[in-house]
């Protein structure tokens, strides 16, 4: 290849990064950065009628679904936030990257209860009953009791934890580490098995809603482990960088994942052929977090540039093209 082709390439490759040129849905609700400097985290409400966002600068906001009418704001200390769920209806669940865990009240905005441990790079709730779970860069595992974070587990491993998924029926923990890593650990961190070694890293964890698959993301591809023999099937996907983030409709037909460099398109794919269903069009700069709200009805989604996306998926499927 000539030098100016190269150079042609790189400069094409530098101008589109984080955007896209295939067929997509466009949302319904467009939240233009409504965090500065970055949307890093959103969850759905238990009902789904509500959706929490958190941000770079450790801010926290809830928006009424699907209107986005902002319902509260939460400011935060310029601690990017790492982990953000819902406890409850009333109470949301944070994690950020100074080491702040707090329970906040969903329509107040209170920090009820707060506490400080070494920085979060990855956090999950447990349910039943509520525990968190949590992971940091020097390899440690922690599993909190809520609401009065005593630490009832510790683990460590090796190496940086990346990544973190619950399976609720059978108390699973999965956790992705820097190393390559991927293992089940039990309800008190105790190691049950390690799972086939994937071909790069994993960004991103999720158990199947029926806790018989887990799936990644990685560099380029999809990682979907099968819990029941153990085998790894390692899928193509239309993001040519890292998955940031995916996740499973309800009913676990449907897998979302959104890319975090070079193409920050959300894709919406068949868990059991791997084919893709829909694609969504793409934030203005590199993903964040995705996720399905609790009936399946809706995806959000959020970005580098501070904002979130909400696509209905209910609509018939009419792709526009787009380059943002």
């Amino acid at each position: 290849m000539s030098i100016i082709r190269s150079t042609a390439l790189l400069l094409l490759i530098t101008i589109t990064a984080c955007t896209g040129f295939n067929v997509s849905q466009g949302p319904t609700l467009r939240l233009k950065e409504v965090h500065p400097f970055g949307a890093l985290r959103v969850a759905f409400s238990p009902a789904g009628d509500r959706l929490a966002s958190g941000g770079l600068q450790g801010d926290i906001k809830i928006w009424h679904i699907p209107d986005g009418e902002n319902l509260l704001v939460m400011k935060g200390d310029n601690a990017p936030v790492s982990g953000l769920a819902w406890l409850d209806e009333d109470h949301l669940v944070s994690a950020d990257t100074h080491g702040r865990l707090r329970i906040l009240g969903s329509t107040t905005g209170d920090s009820a209860i707060e506490f400080h441990t070494e920085p979060v790079t990855a956090m999950a709730l447990l349910p039943w009953p509520a525990r968190l779970v949590v992971g940091h860069a020097t390899g440690k595992l922690h599993i909190y009791s809520l609401p009065d974070f005593a630490v009832l587990a510790e683990h460590e491993l090796p190496e940086a934890i990346l990544a973190i998924a619950v399976e609720p029926q059978q108390q699973w923990i999965a956790v992705a580490t820097d190393e390559r890593r991927v293992q089940l650990l039990d309800a008190r961190l105790a190691p049950l098995r390690k799972l086939q070694t994937p071909p790069g890293k994993t960004f991103a964890l999720r158990f199947a809603p029926d806790g018989g698959q887990l799936a990644g993301g990685g560099w380029f591809n999809v990682f979907l482990w099968s819990l029941a023999g153990g085998a790894l099937e390692v899928r193509d996907s239309g993001h040519f960088g890292a998955i940031a983030a995916l996740d499973y409709s309800p009913d676990g037909r449907q897998l979302v994942s959104i890319g975090r460099i070079t193409n920050a398109t959300v894709e919406v794919t068949d868990v059991a052929t791997g084919q893709l269903d829909r694609r969504l069009s793409p934030q203005p700069l590199c993903g964040w977090d995705v996720r399905f709200s609790p009936d399946g009805h809706y995806i959000a989604s959020s970005s580098e540039d501070g904002s979130v996306l909400l696509y209905d998926i209910t609509t018939d499927y009419r792709p526009t093209w787009y380059h943002e």
